[in-house]
């Protein structure tokens, strides 16, 4: 054999040595990839149960209970209000039969029948996420899908808004599938593939079907479609994609049209979209007060301290920076590839998720269908290209879509036990606990009280407990107002009834009016007691307690009529014991100590609030807003050492929300620490959504730093915030404005213009004129200014009103 052969022959064997074990070790990295890929769709359908199992919670679940128990009871459709005894007859368009079906779903099985329904509702939409176009990203669809999930949970509550999610997850992945796995092939043999994709299809109009009378938001379905039909319009620009593009809108046509019709197939024909729109924000007029709209749609705030949150990885709210990094990184691959139709709908979906957190939910479900289908191109390509390389760098990009989705099962696992534990619920201050019932949140001892009383005349309750309200009280009693937001001057009743002392002009005559004779409130300490003055209402003489827990009370009218129910019920706030439940759980009972102490905190009663909250931290110590009520304890006692280690452990416990930075921050300025506040009131105002009342403290430590000219665009800042807020409305909010003009006439004095100065001081009078303090403050500018005689009869106007 020639010596050349020779050794081309020993060439070829060595080259074969080096690359049998390449080969050898890519296939045990597949199937260890098919294993973990597995184990992540597993994952994320147990994650996603999990995280639906909870004690039903929703201010808005009450009303939908109702309105579905008025329909199955009286067989018919309504279309104006028949729960709220203040807005009788007022138009009123909403697809009824999500409440029917969950009020089916609670005559069968109860609130635990909720909970299971929620929970088998979230396991479905993650389901269908994880039905991909490309096979060869199971795994990377997977691991979006495990994201997903805390935006998605926190839309799985019993409400008709809990089928959006579900039908724009099935939407996206029929539009999807049928765009993206069909290849710009010419001839028979790409038509048939195209042709039995397009079968699938006849499933959206089947869905619209039901969508469009479930929930209003059935318009984000026919976003997909025109979203869709502007991609392939996209398409048809390229030459090498124009044939496919056009085959596909052939045949998805008349299945796209039979989606469009089945919207018309409701009770309410094409009314339905005036109803639709306005809950997407599109539509707002006169009929709709913008308070609650505004808020569910407030911007995703974008700063250092908000984006911080990712890494946070055991918070789950952190998945959703994750899912934006994923998506920006998608939309520029998209780019990159040529992609457009890709690119535009996952910018699309970040920009109005940014813009409007309320699409937090939707915008997930993009990034998880068609972020796979982007990025598994990129990784199958980084893989190719990784075979010509040297051995090591292959083995080492083998191995990393491994180790990166053992990292995300390991995170995963400690959120899940975090769930059943229920320390999720407890550090996010949600109303809520593992398991399966309803939430200790609402108020059913009162309302049982209130039935088996027969209470007469009409009940008063706050925005938040109106659904329930509806559902508990009704149909015997009527709500005051609730999630529907009827009528836009209730809010304004709502609100200065609230701001008004009890026994004021302002209730006797509302009472009066409205026939109101009984006040319903929750107590709990999540959007309950800090909404009212507990002491004040407790000392009215217009109005006795007549029962009273941890979570709520009820108030009568003092008349001669109520006169048996008053001696036979009444409540002494001081006197009253509070007794924990019998048989409950360490989460449970640490969520009676921390209702009480909150309460027996705003009765004064602070050595057995100080028992009692000192209780719940010994059973909860991983609750914020149990240290925060310390704080506040120790606080009014003057323990300032205590009140502000207490004030740091609620902020070491939550630091991705607003309250807990401005509280400490807060602290800090009512002590005169101004450097010390200004960090974390700043923090506070780049964490909030809606950062009025952070800007208004921020512009007072910068006028106890002597440095009015920031105080003015502190305050400006809240105006805008504000004035956006409200749209027109500002005398909704007075309180407010008249905050922001009165720091303003701050600034200005220490500027040295103290005319300026009483003209806003002015504003701050004009706007609350039932404040005694900014009338004396108004006298005290008067004098500065040497109007001695309007200064004193700003002081007199102080003194009558501090009377």
């Amino acid at each position: 054999m020639p010596r050349a052969v020779r050794k081309q022959k020993k060439k070829r064997i060595r080259r074969a040595a080096q690359i049998e074990p390449q080969v050898e070790r890519r296939g045990v990295f597949r199937l260890t990839r098919h294993r973990v890929s597995l184990a992540l769709m597993a994952v994320a359908l147990v994650y996603a149960f999990l995280a639906g199992l909870h004690t039903v919670f929703d201010f808005d679940m009450g009303w939908h209970l109702a309105t579905g128990r008025y329909v199955v009871q009286h067989h018919v459709v309504p279309s104006a209000d028949v729960l709220s005894y203040t807005s009788p007859g007022v138009e009123w368009l909403y697809p009824p039969f999500a409440g029917a079906l969950l009020y089916g779903v609670f005559s069968a099985w109860g609130y635990a029948g909720l909970s299971w329904f929620c929970a088998l509702a979230l396991v479905a939409t993650v389901a269908c996420l994880l039905r991909h176009p490309a096979r060869q990203g199971s795994g990377l669809a997977a691991a979006l899908a495990i994201m997903a999930v805390p935006a998605l949970a926190f839309r799985a509550n019993p409400r008709a808004d809990l089928f959006t999610p579900l039908f724009f997850a099935i939407f996206l992945v029929l539009l999807w599938s049928f765009y993206s796995s069909n290849a710009a092939v010419p001839g028979r043999e790409g038509e048939a593939a195209m042709r039995k994709e397009s079968a699938r299809l006849w499933i959206l109009p089947v869905s619209m079907l039901f969508w469009v009378n479930l929930h209003p938001g059935f318009v984000a379905g026919l976003g997909l479609v025109f979203a869709y039909l502007l991609i392939e319009g996209l398409d048809v620009l390229f030459p090498r994609r124009r044939w496919a593009a056009l085959q596909r809108l052939r045949l998805a046509g008349p299945r796209l049209a039979a989606t469009l019709f089945a919207t018309l197939i409701n009770p309410y024909g094409p009314r339905i979209f005036k109803a639709a729109l306005l809950l997407a924000g599109l539509g707002a007029t006169d009929q709709q007060s913008n308070h609650i709209v505004l808020e569910e749609f407030a911007a995703v705030p974008l700063s250092f301290p908000s984006l911080a949150q990712s890494l946070d990885w055991r918070s789950p709210d952190s998945s959703f920076w994750w899912l934006a990094l994923a998506a920006v990184a998608g939309i520029v691959l998209a780019i990159r590839r040529r992609q457009f139709g890709a690119a535009l709908l996952m910018a699309a979906a970040l920009y109005a998720t940014i813009e409007h957190r309320r699409y937090k939910a939707l915008f997930v479900i993009v990034v998880a269908v068609v972020g796979t289908t982007v990025l598994t191109e990129l990784l199958k390509n980084r893989g190719q290209g990784s075979a010509k390389g040297s051995a090591k760098r292959s083995g080492l990009w083998s191995a990393l879509p491994v180790i990166a989705a053992s990292a995300l099962l390991l995170v995963t696992c400690v959120r899940i036990a975090d769930l059943i534990s229920s320390r999720s619920y407890i550090v996010a201050n949600a109303p809520m606990l593992f398991g399966t019932g309803e939430s200790w949140w609402f108020p059913e001892r009162a309302a049982a009280f209130v039935q088996r009383e027969h209470l007469p005349g009409n009940v008063f309750q706050v925005y938040n407990l109106g659904g329930f309200t509806a559902w508990r009280l009704g149909p015997a009693y009527g709500d005051f107002i609730d999630g529907r937001d009827l009528a836009p001057t209730l809010y304004s009743e709502e609100q200065q009834l609230l701001s008004s002392p009890p026994d004021s002009s302002v209730w006797k005559v509302e009472a009066e009016r409205r026939g109101i004779n009984f006040l319903f409130f929750s107590l709990a300490r999540f959007s309950g007691v800090d909404r009212i003055n507990l002491m004040s209402l407790c000392q009215s003489k217009e109005w006795r307690p007549v029962y009273m827990d941890e979570v709520s009370i009820v108030l009568l009218r003092n008349r001669s009529e109520n006169r048996a129910w008053i001696d036979r019920y009444e409540v002494n706030c001081q006197t009253r014991n509070l007794t924990p439940p019998a048989h409950a759980s360490r989460r449970e009972l640490a969520n009676f100590y921390a209702n009480a102490g909150n309460i027996l905190l705003h009765l004064g009663r602070l050595s057995e609030a100080r028992e009692e909250l000192e209780q719940a931290a010994a059973l909860s110590p991983d609750d914020p807003s149990v240290h925060l009520a310390l704080a506040q304890l120790f606080e009014g006692q003057q323990q300032l050492g205590d009140a502000e280690n207490e004030y740091k452990a609620t902020l070491s416990l939550r630091r991705d929300v607003e309250i807990t930075w401005q509280s400490l921050g807060r602290f800090y300025y009512a002590h005169g620490r101004y450097a010390e506040a200004r960090p974390l009131v700043l923090t506070a105002a780049q964490l909030s959504p809606l950062p009025t009342s952070e800007y208004i403290l921020l512009g007072a430590v910068d006028l106890g730093l002597r440095q009015p000219e920031q105080a003015l665009t502190d305050y400006g800042k809240s105006e805008e915030v504000g004035r956006e807020y409200w749209q027109g409305r500002e005398e909704q909010n007075p309180e407010l404005f008249a905050a922001i003009a009165e720091g303003r006439a701050g600034a200005y004095l220490q500027l040295g213009e103290p005319q300026r100065a009483i003209e806003f001081q002015q504003e701050a009078t004009r706007r609350t004129p039932e404040s005694a303090s900014r009338w004396k403050t108004l006298g005290d500018l008067y004098d500065r200014a040497g109007e001695g005689q309007l200064a004193e009869q700003a002081r007199q106007r102080a003194s009558a009103l501090s009377k």
